[in-house]
């Protein structure tokens, strides 16, 4: 009996986890059930309305392959893997729709499961606004699958699943573009712990052949099928991604309603940086006076450094756009390996959260709020908006000491999924930028 009774919390925390997730599905399909009854959600998932933005480029390069133009944009800008995945299973744009959603599901499942992470957290970020693109012909299933699969490599130490990881993300993005640099401060910090260095240099060195066995793949699959293999490099140039200092105020053609997601996005990835610039600092002062570098766990680093890799692509390549930062940052699993990490430290005061909000506040003049106006705001009508924006993000971070935990948790998760309603909703109809 004894044994019966010390078995039953581990069956219980193991089938925890997908019974939240299967929760958290059907409150979604009730929601949207609901407000596409009441005309609130107009457009529902279809084979016609499925096809928008992207999801043309996807669908050509899956029909008719790959082409390229020197003076004009063209699908040679795209990765593979999905569309010759969507090609292999046959399935229609309702289809292959419904296998992102499941691949994505499992993925979170899994990713919760070997994070432990707390049934709150884990449907706060199952309804991440920006999870919306999960549900569309889009390759962030994809990519969440593969970041899933190299995090709980290097979480569990296990190689082959780092590499198989790596060698999808490559094959479904360019993620050697984010991924190198984040790579290298990893392997820097792991091989400063003790005992570590042979092993943080194994994993850094099969990482980069991983990395540069799926650009070599992707050239060559280019170079057979258009006669250039570098088609996915110089195809940049024509979606404005170029290399230029970073203008201020900086602008989201996505509009209001995406607006405070980027920006969330922006203060994570400072909050990356200085994260990173305080792990650097340690490194240097452990490396002058022979000290123990503090452990951090390298999926922690590989987390943040791609945070600090996508914040400055996205300010120093789009002229001033935070376009598909939110998208970038928010839709992966490295928030939910970030988010893990916050909820393990000790608990702040509330010293530290005034604080943490009057930087927030200082850090949306990024925006031009104070002194240049913003958008057809009025100062104290912005002033309103980021000051929302900003206790939304403070609701994240003191979730666990908030005295009504559970209603103000539950408040942000209806609101979540309302907002991811919405976007979904603007994204079938055409008229919400990505």
């Amino acid at each position: 009996m004894s044994e019966f009774s010390a078995s039953v919390p581990a069956v219980v925390t193991r089938y925890r986890y997908p019974l939240v997730t299967v929760l958290h599905l059907l409150l979604l399909t009730a929601l949207v059930s609901a407000l596409y009854a009441f005309g609130l959600v107009q457009v529902l998932p279809s084979e016609s309305s499925l096809r928008q933005w992207d999801v043309n480029w996807y669908d050509q390069i899956r029909t008719t392959g790959y082409a390229y133009s020197a003076t004009a944009t063209s699908n040679s800008a795209f990765f593979p893997l999905l569309p010759y995945l969507w090609r292999f299973t046959g399935l229609g744009l309702v289809g292959i729709s419904l296998f992102n959603v499941s691949l994505f599901l499992s993925s979170f499942t899994w990713l919760a499961y070997q994070l432990r992470l707390p049934a709150r957290l884990q449907l706060l970020l199952l309804s991440t606004p920006s999870l919306m693109f999960m549900i569309v012909p889009y390759t962030e299933a994809l990519f969440f699958c593969f970041v899933t699969l190299l995090l709980l490599g290097l979480r569990r130490r296990q190689l082959s699943w780092w590499l198989l990881g790596l060698l999808g993300c490559g094959l479904t993005r360019s993620a050697s573009t984010m991924f190198t640099p984040s790579l290298l401060f990893m392997v820097l910090i792991w091989a400063a712990q003790p005992g570590q260095l042979r092993t943080a240099l194994t994993w850094g060195v099969t990482g980069l052949l991983a990395l540069a066995a799926s650009v070599g793949m992707v050239a060559t699959l280019q170079w057979k099928t258009i006669g250039e293999p570098w088609g996915f490099v110089l195809a940049q140039k024509h979606w404005g991604h170029k290399l230029t200092l970073p203008k201020f105020p900086v602008v989201d053609p996505s509009g209001i309603d995406m607006l405070w997601l980027d920006g969330l996005a922006v203060w994570l990835g400072m909050a990356a940086i200085g994260c990173c610039c305080w792990l650097a600092w340690h490194w240097l002062k452990s490396r002058r006076q022979r000290l123990d570098t503090p452990s951090t766990p390298p999926e922690v680093v590989f987390s943040l450094g791609y945070c600090v890799c996508v914040v400055l692509f996205i300010l120093f390549f789009q002229s001033g756009s935070i376009w598909n930062m939110g998208r970038y940052i928010f839709a992966t699993p490295f928030l939910v390996v970030l988010a893990a990490s916050l909820a393990r430290q000790p608990a702040w005061s509330w010293r530290r959260y005034a604080q943490v909000a009057a930087a927030t506040m200082v850090l949306w003049q990024i925006f031009g709020i104070y002194t240049q106006g913003f958008d057809n705001f009025s100062t104290s009508q912005a002033l309103w908006y980021f000051g929302l924006a900003t206790a939304y993000l403070l609701t994240y971070l003191a979730w666990r000491q908030l005295r009504w935990q559970r209603e103000i948790t539950m408040m942000v998760y209806v609101f979540n999924l309302i907002m991811l309603l919405h976007f979904l909703d603007g994204w079938l109809q055409g008229y919400v930028v990505q």
